[in-house]
């Protein structure tokens, strides 16, 4: 809903008399949450006839820097989207969108390529959540099954594809 905005200037004459301007301004709306997921799946479009179903957590602010988390299932596949107004638009917020990797999958990502790469881990946790841009990372920390030690472990996003993050890790130090 736009709302007007009313400027009262007043200038007060000798007289006591009083002139008043009044000037409309347009107050940007917010997007939705149906809005949003449908705007949303229009990024992400199924291969051939595959549905793809998005939800979202809310509305989006129409204020740059606003965001607001999605949740775009394909098939089986669950994945958050991160929507992010980059500027306020006439007819509502422009927004870019990246693919959210929660820590728990980074993690479990980390644990299956140390596994694969011949160490012994029992459990991997990770800092928080990786967001789907190329070069970003997050720090996790792998510890073997006696949990004795630990060792720090840098996840880096090396690849996205759509809605497909793929990641790399190193060990620090």
């Amino acid at each position: 809903m736009r709302r007007l905005l009313l400027l009262a200037a007043a200038l007060a004459a000798a007289g006591g008399t009083v002139t008043g301007m009044v000037a409309c301004t347009a107050q940007p709306q917010d997007l939705s949450a149906e809005a949003l997921a449908e705007e949303v799946a229009s990024l992400y479009p199924g291969a051939g006839d595959t549905r793809v179903d998005v939800r979202c957590d809310g509305p989006l602010a129409a204020e740059v820097g606003a965001t607001r988390d999605c949740r775009v299932a394909v098939r089986r596949d669950v994945v958050t989207v991160r929507a992010r107004v980059t500027e306020e638009g006439d007819a509502g917020p422009v927004f870019t969108t990246v693919p959210v990797v929660a820590a728990d999958r980074v993690a479990r990502t980390v644990l299956r390529g140390l596994g694969e790469d011949g160490y012994v881990v029992g459990e991997v946790v990770c800092a928080g959540d990786l967001l789907g841009v190329v070069g970003a990372s997050v720090s996790c920390r792998a510890a073997p099954p006696d949990g004795e030690g630990r060792t720090e472990v840098e996840a880096i996003v090396r690849a996205v594809d759509g809605l497909d993050v793929r990641l790399r890790f190193r060990l620090a130090g």
